[in-house]
């Protein structure tokens, strides 16, 4: 096992654990989410370590159900036996290529950043996440991890932003900030003053994008603090399922013909609903952190627990740490 890419994931993180971690878990082993991976479970191994004998790629470290929804990131430091505690310290010692967690994103983040630690020349690590369009996926950076940011930590979310989009596949990446106007004069003194940190920079920077145009824009990265980050993804988040259901509401009280269109377009509309799915991501990326650090969504299900094992494999095989380390 020493050739391979060891992954762990937090037995005890998100609000449906530890059964959607253990289903997730082993979907994710039965259907090669894992090729050329050991999963690492970071959890109680006499309760749960039944389940997985029939897999040769699995062990256990031990770890305690400590942290909740309501542990603060400055307990969680404390917490030296919790699963993300030790989940973060394997992952400083390079005992784990890639940590999967579904818990407090404060907690996480406080662990990553003071127990895995930072990487040289990052002053603030930030959370990644990759929202759909109708060409390559767009990129937000932060989506929640800095509420009150600095002009000069953008630079460490552009950078930051840079890597993971060479991850996904896109070279030279156009970079731009949140603002509430695409001319310059406006906005925040914030967005103002990073908006020029940028332009000093060798970066790919294009300017202001609206919310409006978080989907369509012509850009790569887009840059925010995080409050704003995680406002606009969790109002994309609550639109999307409005939408959804209030079609399915409505195909409902259609009567037959509007049946019978539904079931002509099930195709697109499954589509859509794919696109849409935030489990289908997996996960999210705090970057910055010195090891790959993965945030799934609290509500996580089986599904996109074993997504986001996979996209932490994949960012462990393909090393976006170092491509981090370049952009510094």
């Amino acid at each position: 096992m020493s050739n391979l890419k060891k992954i762990g994931i937090d037995l005890y993180g998100g609000d449906n654990a530890p059964e959607s971690v253990i289903q997730g878990a082993i979907f994710a082993l039965e259907n090669k989410f894992l090729n050329n991976c050991e999963l690492v479970i970071v959890g109680n191994k006499k309760d749960y370590s039944e389940k997985f004998n029939k897999f040769n790629n699995v062990s256990f470290i031990d770890a305690e159900n400590t942290v909740d929804n309501h542990t603060k990131p400055t307990q969680a430091l404390k917490m030296k036996t919790s699963s993300i505690y030790k989940g973060c310290e394997l992952l400083k010692n390079k005992e784990l290529d890639a940590f999967v967690s579904a818990g407090n994103t404060g907690a996480l983040l406080s662990a990553g950043t003071f127990v895995a630690g930072r990487l040289k020349g990052i002053k603030r690590p930030a959370l990644a996440v990759a929202l759909p369009s109708k060409t390559t996926p767009k990129i937000l950076i932060d989506a929640g991890a800095n509420a009150e940011v600095k002009p000069e930590f953008f630079y460490d979310f552009a950078r930051e932003g840079i890597a993971y989009a060479d991850f996904m596949g896109i070279k030279n990446p156009k970079i731009a900030i949140l603002n509430i106007g695409t001319e310059e004069g406006k906005g925040s003194t914030l967005v103002k003053n990073a908006a020029n940190y940028l332009k000093e920079k060798n970066l790919n920077y294009v300017g202001f994008i609206e919310g409006r145009d978080v989907f369509t824009g012509d850009y790569d990265i887009l840059i925010t603090d995080g409050f704003t980050g995680n406002t606009v993804l969790k109002t994309i988040e609550g639109t999307a399922y409005y939408i959804l259901s209030e079609l399915k509401a409505s195909i409902k009280k259609g009567g037959l013909f509007a049946k019978l269109g539904a079931l002509m377009m099930k195709g697109s509309l499954y589509s859509l609903k794919t696109k849409l799915d935030y489990r289908q991501y997996g996960g999210t990326f705090f970057l910055g952190v010195n090891g790959i650090l993965v945030k799934a969504h609290g509500s996580s299900d089986s599904e996109a627990i074993a997504n986001a094992l996979y996209v932490a494999s994949e960012a462990a095989k393909k090393d976006i740490v170092s491509r981090i380390t370049k952009e510094v």
